[in-house]
């Protein structure tokens, strides 16, 4: 088949690609990063966070911006019931052992969902270490999520530089 045709036919089939639909689809992300710097020790919940954007929409459409995640607090609540997809990465300082958890209060206590981390930081190994932990889970509206840095030394520390390791993401996959 000519090859003009094959791109014609692709890109006209774009036009019924459709993730949502406005005033029929529930929708909500947020996307936050940690500012530059270093925070030590144990750290319930992770705080320090700056919001890229925190945006949803009800079944009708109305649109909500900033009101799902707290940077003050560290605090993820699902604006709407169904699947999420979550993400979260930090980076731990050369000499620490960072230990984080991921956890989800579904309204019966703090559970731990996750958990990701290192002790592997010495000199030996060149030093800090990065680590990412991604997750899915089924929820109502007002779940909350929030990471922990469970590690208690002195020298167990969150290290952010401008290149943004520090990270917090969430958004809805599907209905339930």
């Amino acid at each position: 088949m000519n090859p003009t045709i094959l791109s014609f036919l692709a890109l006209a089939s774009l036009s019924v690609v459709s993730g949502h639909t406005t005033g029929t689809d529930v929708m909500a992300y947020f996307e936050a990063y940690r500012a530059a710097g270093s925070t030590c020790n144990k750290n319930r919940p992770v705080t320090g966070w700056t919001v890229v954007v925190d945006r949803s929409r009800d079944a009708v459409g109305a649109a909500t911006n900033n009101a799902a995640f707290s940077a003050g607090t560290g605090t993820y609540t699902t604006p709407q019931a169904g699947v999420y997809h979550c993400c979260a990465s930090f980076r731990c300082q050369q000499g620490g052992v960072c230990d984080w958890t991921v956890i989800r209060n579904g309204g019966a206590g703090d559970v731990v969902w996750g958990a990701f981390g290192t002790r592997n930081t010495n000199p030996s190994s060149r030093g800090w270490a990065s680590h990412a932990h991604c997750w899915t889970s089924r929820c109502g509206a007002g779940v909350t999520w929030k990471l922990n840095l469970e590690s208690g030394g002195s020298t167990d520390c969150i290290q952010e530089t401008q290149w943004r390791y520090g990270k917090f993401t969430c958004f809805l996959t599907s209905p339930n």
